[in-house]
């Protein structure tokens, strides 16, 4: 077993807590125990009270991987490091505590943690998940620890209790065009540390002139462009991929945009062939249907720039929007709906963490 230390004491600590669970349970390993979460002072100098938790992990990674992914994890979550010695505040701060009976020493890594017996916010939470843990080097149970702390402290166990996220292998991403879907492709997978499978920038040699003439093309582009994405996904998943898989589009884009750009007759054709060639491909676990004002979309078609998406109208992505809302309605995928309208996580990318959350809550 591996015991991590969380820590938080800038914004909202709580949810910061939340972040990082969910971002260990897909990068790092299988979370086996979670404490209660402490508010307590800050140690060694003087800021808002801290948050804290321990928990116990089972991960194939070695102690200096572990290691990397806490920090990476860190930085995704707005810690920033100072040159300056000493402790400082900050949203999130994560530590190996113990690694197996393992004992390290090098000029990056201290196992087990320094000085975890002088810390009673470290020890309280640990011994209700640990409490026969043996020290490697004091050779004293963790509860023996902590009854002998001489730590001072007054901390306080809160009521609410951290709760595991449900982990998915395959995630795909849906909204209509200009919602964003590739940009919060790569975040997502940034945060997760998965497979990304974006969709090919295909040069459908009807999609120009679909543009042009709608009714005379869709059914040709249509059948393109399902071509296309199942040739995608039979290359992707032919080799086991590091999981969690992000799509920044599912294949049950091609049926909804089939009936929303077919005639009833073409469409009735379509689906069948779209029925045959899809059930044997892998399925989304969740959706995650992206919201966004039209005009915003208009705007970021315009600035990605291709020249054949220019003339798209307001109208047909409304339209779009609510072939969206009815697909949302009747497809057996589990979906989960994030709105965009107010949200620019590129620009701002703490912007990003309420939407994780809500991945991570749901």
């Amino acid at each position: 077993m591996i015991y991590l230390s969380l820590g938080s004491n800038i914004g909202d600590r709580w949810e910061f807590l939340e972040l990082a669970l969910g971002m260990i349970e897909y990068r790092i390993g299988s979370i086996q125990c979670i404490s209660s979460v402490y508010e307590t002072p800050p140690w060694g100098f003087e800021s808002t009270p801290f948050y804290n938790a321990c928990l116990g992990i089972h991960s194939i990674l070695s102690p200096e991987e572990v290691l990397t992914e806490l920090l990476s994890i860190e930085t995704f979550l707005g810690r920033e490091r100072s040159v300056s010695e000493g402790y400082q505040a900050r949203t999130i701060d994560l530590d190996i505590l113990f690694f197996e009976k393992q004992s390290i020493n090098t000029t990056s890594l201290t196992i087990p943690h320094p000085r975890v017996e002088l810390r009673k916010f470290i020890l309280t939470p640990l011994a209700e998940i640990a409490p026969d843990y043996v020290h490697p080097i004091l050779s004293l149970r963790i509860d023996q620890l902590n009854e002998n702390c001489e730590d001072t402290a007054i901390i306080t166990r809160l009521s609410r209790t951290l709760q595991l996220p449900k982990k998915r292998s395959f995630v795909a991403i849906e909204g209509m065009i200009g919602v964003g879907k590739t940009a919060f492709a790569h975040r997502l997978n940034e945060a997760l540390g998965g497979s990304l499978l974006l969709e090919n920038f295909y040069e459908n040699p009807y999609l120009v002139d679909f543009y042009k003439n709608p009714k005379a093309f869709a059914l040709r582009v249509e059948t393109a462009f399902l071509t296309d994405r199942i040739a995608q996904y039979n290359a992707f998943f032919l080799n086991e991929k590091v999981s969690p898989v992000i799509a920044d589009y599912s294949l049950d884009k091609s049926l909804l945009f089939a009936k929303q750009n077919l005639t009833a007759t073409d469409f009735d054709m379509y689906r069948t062939d779209y029925l045959n060639v899809t059930k044997t491909q892998p399925k989304p676990e969740l959706v995650l249907l992206l919201k966004q004002s039209v005009s915003r979309a208009l705007t970021n078609i315009q600035q990605r720039g291709r020249d054949f998406e220019q003339k798209i109208a307001a109208s047909y992505l409304s339209s779009l929007e609510k072939a969206y809302e009815e697909w949302e309605k009747t497809t057996p995928t589990d979906c989960l709906n994030l709105d965009l309208t107010t949200v620019d996580f590129v620009e701002r990318p703490e912007e990003f963490y309420p939407l994780l959350l809500a991945f991570f809550r749901h």
